[in-house]
């Protein structure tokens, strides 16, 4: 008789990605301050908002390094768990939007988009983390500025030590530019750029809105370089980054600056769920020769931009055409799917109260942008799930939803105190097991956790109200995953 699993492998992750102290969204009005033109990219009231988006990830002497967009690192040793690090900059530099990370003859350079700023520089270092400091802005071999924008730069080294760079966006007939710069002297370009990439309205996937309806419109970004098999592919996002069909599509060359061609089906996209609108990232070398790609992932509960991030490995079909099944259910690295499904989306809940429209079945409608948040009075908020028969429960995700930080007033974002308790039994409930965290002291917006097998029908989730009376904590979902 086989022997009941009681416990998931330890290196199972689940999507979005566990993250410690997300930071500020760059866009938040703690940053930019309040007025009529970011106001206008907010679902209400123009309010901070915490997001990641943009991952690259360098894999270096072990470890892998994840640079999001806003934030400063993460660091791993297994690709589950992520250590939150502080990125060290000599002389006050600063990084942008999607960063990018290379490391070109025993050398870390490290570069980000400022858009429509005019600010363009790449850094250098000896670690992975620093300390950088800047090396200047980039040149042609003319010792021309490099044209158009630095917008979403990419820098690559190819095998021979030979460095390149990508770089700004399509759709409006500029498109996304390749130059190879001096390893030696990275900002000093060999030659004059050259145009790689613009928006094809033949290929449906790029055109502009969620459901590509704008065949004259585009906006085509994102790129990223990786090597594979002796074949250069040049990584891009279309649609936009505010849509749920944003989507990560490839082009393919012998050569680092092409020409490529286009796959002709994208690479990653997922419309709907708690993981979806998957573009802009980029794929890093895994465990045992595989290759993942990272992405980021739509929210805009808040913000058109607040995003999240998440990971799935890349697969190559006979022809080399690389495809990423999008996954929002625990995993192993090593092993792939685990049979373990949500088994609490669309189930019946109660709470303890809601704030106007915010009910609970919010929590459990496995979307990004509704949430449950309790009233204002109540001093011990609970949200409960009937999964309507007992389940093999494995694990669980809670997706914290926040209101009322300001950086600005030092209203922040603080560790969640919660617990779980789980229940059995038809019409009477038992309790049968109890997971506290009244302890935690880790700020994760999103807290995935596998545990031991309990069995059970009803979970309810209770916290503690948080230490600064401006911050209202609410749960934007809470996911239970198990078997029959």
């Amino acid at each position: 008789m086989q022997k009941e699993q009681r416990k998931l492998p330890e290196d199972t992750w689940c999507n979005p990605l566990v993250l410690e102290n997300y930071p500020i969204g760059f866009l938040a009005p703690g940053r930019v301050g309040k007025n009529s033109g970011s106001m206008a990219n907010f679902n209400g009231p123009a309010r901070d908002f915490r997001e990641l988006g943009d991952p690259e990830v360098l894999y270096d002497d072990g470890r892998w390094y994840l640079f999001p967009s806003v934030g400063e690192a993460y660091v791993s040793t297994d690709l589950v768990n992520w250590k939150y690090e502080k990125i060290k900059f000599a002389n006050g530099e600063k990084l942008g939007y999607a960063p990018t990370i290379v490391k070109c003859r025993g050398k870390y350079l490290l570069s980000s988009s400022w858009p429509f700023a005019g600010k363009t520089e790449i850094l250098q270092a000896f670690e992975p983390l620093g300390p950088y400091h800047s090396l200047g802005e980039p040149v042609d071999g003319e010792g021309k500025c490099l044209a158009p924008e630095w917008i979403d730069p990419m820098l690559f080294c190819d095998d021979d030590g030979r460095l390149y760079a990508y770089w700004h966006f399509g759709g409006t007939g500029e498109g996304i530019f390749g130059i190879e710069l001096n390893p030696d002297n990275p900002i000093q370009g060999i030659g004059k750029p050259v145009k790689l990439l613009d928006f094809n309205p033949e290929n449906q996937f790029e055109c502009f809105g969620d459901f590509n309806e704008h065949s004259d419109m585009a906006w085509i970004e994102g790129e990223s370089m990786f090597k594979h098999n002796g074949e250069y592919y040049l990584q891009y996002s279309a649609c936009g980054t505010q849509f749920r069909a944003y989507t990560v599509g490839v082009g393919r060359s012998k050569s680092p600056l092409g020409p490529f061609v286009i796959q002709k089906t994208p690479v990653a996209r997922e419309k709907y769920g708690r993981v979806c609108g998957t573009g802009h990232g980029s794929w890093v070398k895994g465990p045992d020769g595989s290759v993942w790609q990272f992405y980021t992932a739509l929210t805009r509960r808040i913000h058109m931009f607040e995003r999240r991030v998440g990971m799935d490995r890349v697969k190559f079909d006979v022809n080399g055409d690389a495809h990423v099944q999008i996954t929002a259910v625990p995993q192993s690295v090593g092993g792939g799917g685990l049979g373990i499904l949500p088994v609490s989306v669309f189930k019946k809940s109660l709470a303890s109260s809601a704030a106007g429209c915010c009910y609970s079945g919010f929590a459990f409608d496995d979307c990004t942008h509704t949430w449950w948040m309790p009233d204002d009075r109540d001093e011990h908020p609970w949200i409960e799930v009937d999964l309507l028969q007992d389940f093999d429960i494995y694990a669980f995700q809670v997706i914290w939803a926040e209101e009322g930080v300001d950086i600005t007033q030092g209203i922040l974002p603080e560790p969640a105190k919660y617990k779980l308790e789980f229940f059995s039994g038809n019409d009477e409930k038992k309790l049968v097991a109890v997971w506290n965290f009244y302890d935690n002291d880790r700020d994760l917006l999103i807290d995935f956790r596998s545990m031991d097998m309990v069995r059970a029908r009803y979970v309810r989730l209770s916290y503690l109200p948080s230490v600064n009376s401006g911050l209202k904590r609410g749960v934007n979902n809470l996911t239970v995953f198990g078997k029959r």
